[in-house]
């Protein structure tokens, strides 16, 4: 007697703050990882309430496939148990915004697709980075760590340095992290302050 079809293996394609802060939940169900070059669009196109009004990545088609990473999740898992974990990791009530990505292969692949927010003139690198800037008073989830952990995953966009260069502008930094120092402790000063911060 036929039990069904089978349940495929799960892999999620993250491309973003996935990579290198899955949450204890999702690591639990990660078998292994593996690099992979999304199939789609990426950009700086969405400034997110969990990263204190930050730029964050999203699917966006005024981006270009960046490097990711393909995290292939245990044998067996339940799809509705792998959206749910998903979900609470990205901070959504239900599975809006996690869509299926048909890819050859064995594999159901899953990936995060939140909707764009920024206008294009709000994409500005520096734009980009007076956003950062100013989220980093909300706490340790900011713009600027958001960027810095991007940037340390090897995820960039075609606006990845010059995004990353007004940062160090508006703060007076040599790099990310004394920037979120440093905006941490002078943010009003910097965001209105020099082209090179307190300078």
């Amino acid at each position: 007697m036929s039990s069904g079809p089978r349940q495929p293996q799960i892999a999620i394609l993250a491309y973003g703050s996935l990579i290198y802060e899955p949450g204890e939940a999702l690591a639990e169900l990660v078998q292994e990882t593996e690099p992979c070059r999304t199939p789609f669009p990426v950009e700086y196109g969405r400034h997110s309430k969990k990263w204190g009004g930050g730029p964050v990545l999203t699917i966006d088609p005024r981006g270009e496939p960046v490097e990711g990473v393909r995290m292939v999740l245990r044998p067996g898992l339940p799809l509705g148990r792998v959206i749910d974990v998903l979900a609470l990791r990205e901070g959504i009530s239900s599975a809006e915004g996690i869509i299926q990505i048909d890819q050859p292969g064995p594999l159901a692949h899953l990936t995060c697709a939140l909707p764009r927010n920024l206008e294009t003139g709000d994409m500005d690198p520096a734009a980009l980075a007076r956003r950062a800037a100013a989220s980093v008073s909300k706490g340790m989830l900011n713009g600027v760590a958001y960027l810095r952990g991007a940037v340390r995953a090897g995820v960039r966009t075609a606006r990845t340095d010059a995004y990353v260069e007004a940062v160090l502008a508006v703060s007076g930094a040599d790099d990310l992290a004394e920037a979120e120092s440093r905006l941490l402790a002078f943010p009003a000063q910097m965001i209105q302050g020099s082209d090179r911060g307190l300078g």
